[in-house]
């Protein structure tokens, strides 16, 4: 069972009136990169903004102090704070000019930092989880005694997956030798993490669960706690 899911949590999402009041802008305060603010407008593309610089949209920031920011918009003074979990990167060259704006991947990146996924044990032990690959739904089975991502054959038919492509070999499991397609996944999604070009093997026979093997959770810093297991990506 799912317990809780920390995924760029609790976002400082803060509605400003624009003047007359006939517009709103949204905020968002999404990292703290340094003495660096990774800002959203309505949505907008994350901007790393240095104190003392504005975005093109005119928020300026003023100040960083305590997992939160302090900006000026048309002559207000507002302040965005962090969620429970505070993401924050240290030294490299962002962010050099004063303010830009991160790509796609570079804002995953920093944001990535702060995600911890919490999972608790079922009945029986087992930690399962929620996720999705290539942008569907599956249920995942933590499970260090796998090497790679393993995915049963009905399963990788609903996924679309295609095994001609595939390396195909033969693997032993409790029920014998069963043949075996080694994959490439575009994309696997747990929490609020994400993985890209993920190698995972499809068994010919039926899985109930998607193995969450150790080619993912070799990236991860894993702690147990009683019925409790914490995963957090590795900096």
């Amino acid at each position: 069972m799912l317990k809780q899911v920390k995924a760029l949590p609790g976002l400082a999402l803060l509605a400003i009136a624009m003047a007359g009041g006939a517009q709103a802008t949204e905020l968002a305060l999404s990292g703290i990169v340094g003495n660096r603010a990774v800002i959203n407008v309505d949505n907008g593309p994350p901007q790393l903004l240095a104190v003392g610089k504005s975005t093109p949209d005119g928020v300026r920031l003023l100040s960083i102090k305590d997992n939160a920011a302090v900006v000026e918009f048309e002559g207000r003074r507002q302040t965005l704070r962090l969620g429970e979990r505070v993401v924050r990167q240290t030294g490299g060259d962002a962010g050099k000019a004063g303010v830009g704006t991160l790509d796609r991947d570079q804002a995953r990146r920093v944001l990535a930092r702060g995600v911890e996924i919490t999972i608790e044990s079922d009945a029986l032990g087992h930690f399962l989880i929620d996720g999705e690959i290539n942008g569907r739904g599956v249920r995942f089975l933590v499970d260090t005694g796998a090497s790679l991502i393993a995915i049963g054959y009905s399963t990788a038919q609903s996924l679309g997956l295609d095994l001609d492509d595939g390396h195909k070999s033969r693997a032993h499991t409790a029920g014998g030798l069963v043949d075996t397609w080694r994959v490439t996944l575009k994309s696997l999604k747990i929490g609020g993490l994400r993985f890209d070009n993920i190698d995972a093997v499809v068994m010919q026979a039926d899985m109930p669960q998607v193995l969450l093997g150790m080619n993912i959770l070799e990236q991860m810093e894993m702690r147990r706690d009683g019925k409790l297991m914490r995963l957090r990506k590795k900096l």
